[in-house]
């Protein structure tokens, strides 16, 4: 059996677990309270693209939301690194299914890392930086 997870990693891995509900639900009410707010919040694509805040972050997602879109994270492989206090750092392989309303989806493995802060009585997703597996 592995070692049991930190206080942290147990809140933080439940955040992320509403996180990835909330998109493949397509629910904007309860995906916006669970990224930062305001313009600290950042999200590096896979592409390298940057957005910055959360208002435009959830922007990009609506877009994103009128085509195909689904995750699909390997949480057997979650893994949590307390970075300090009230900031966490969660790192997960997601299979990630995407397309353009209209397109053929196509489905590619990332590798996802967020930054988490303890912020507002909970924790919230700071940073999404994704990486593509070749």
């Amino acid at each position: 059996m592995g070692k049991p997870l930190s206080a942290t990693a147990v809140s933080v891995t439940a955040t992320y677990r509403a996180f990835v509900s909330a998109q493949n639900g397509r629910n904007a009410a309860a995906l916006t309270p669970l990224l930062l707010e305001g313009e600290d919040f950042l999200w590096v694509t896979t592409t390298g693209h940057t957005i910055r805040g959360r208002d435009a972050a959830m922007e990009r997602f609506a877009s994103n939301w009128r085509g195909t879109w689904s995750l699909v994270p390997e949480f057997d492989a979650v893994t949590v690194i307390d970075v300090a206090p009230e900031v966490a750092l969660l790192h997960v392989p997601v299979h990630f299914t995407f397309a353009p309303p209209g397109e053929v989806a196509q489905e590619v493995t990332i590798k996802w890392s967020g930054l988490f802060r303890n912020a507002d009585g909970g924790w919230r997703v700071a940073a999404i930086l994704l990486t593509p597996v070749a």
